[in-house]
């Protein structure tokens, strides 16, 4: 009789939860001090290395805790886990940034919306009174907090989808003939 050994899940996903979030964090603020939070390359920037970071965890996880062997599904969530880690963590310095750090963040942030709005010519003119007022409603502290949360976990959910088809790696039955 085959024994099933039990693989850690919870531990592996906040450490690597804990690492995808912090190296967003250290993006973040790299960013914040060099006055780039608002440049459009920066998001791009940001994907990019999550993508990076969160295909090497799962693939040091498929190694460190599953003796090299993981199933598409096992990594799947896996990813969700340390992406719903890293949207915690991240969801936290949100808050302690705009709370704490420069609480006239959100008010930049607010102007550098209206800008563009102002200055999309896709969007008419009788429309930017609507537009701009929806801005001021959405763009508070608690809302970003949400968003940051459940976007950031939706965002590392379709990575994962993706990352874990290159890097699952099934185990082959020794006895098939």
């Amino acid at each position: 009789m085959e024994e099933k050994i039990k693989r850690p899940f919870l531990k592996p996903a906040l450490i690597y939860g804990t690492i995808l979030g912090v190296v967003g964090i250290l993006l973040s603020l790299i960013f914040y001090f060099l006055d780039l939070t608002f440049k459009s390359w920066t998001q791009w920037l940001s994907l990019a290395v999550g993508i990076v970071v969160l295909t090497y965890c799962l693939i040091a996880y498929r190694k460190e805790y599953m003796g090299g062997f993981a199933s598409y599904g096992r990594l799947f969530l896996m990813a969700l886990a340390i992406g719903f880690t890293a949207s915690v963590i991240g969801a936290v310095f949100t808050y302690i940034l705009y709370a704490f750090i420069d609480p006239e963040l959100l008010e930049k942030s607010r102007i550098v919306a209206q800008e563009a709005i102002l200055n999309n010519t896709r969007i008419p003119e009788s429309m930017h009174d609507d537009v701009l007022e929806r801005i001021d409603k959405r763009m508070t502290l608690p809302r970003m907090i949400r968003s940051s949360l459940v976007m950031g976990t939706i965002l590392y959910m379709v990575i994962g989808l993706i990352a874990a088809a290159f890097v699952k790696k099934e185990e082959t039955p020794v006895d098939a003939v």
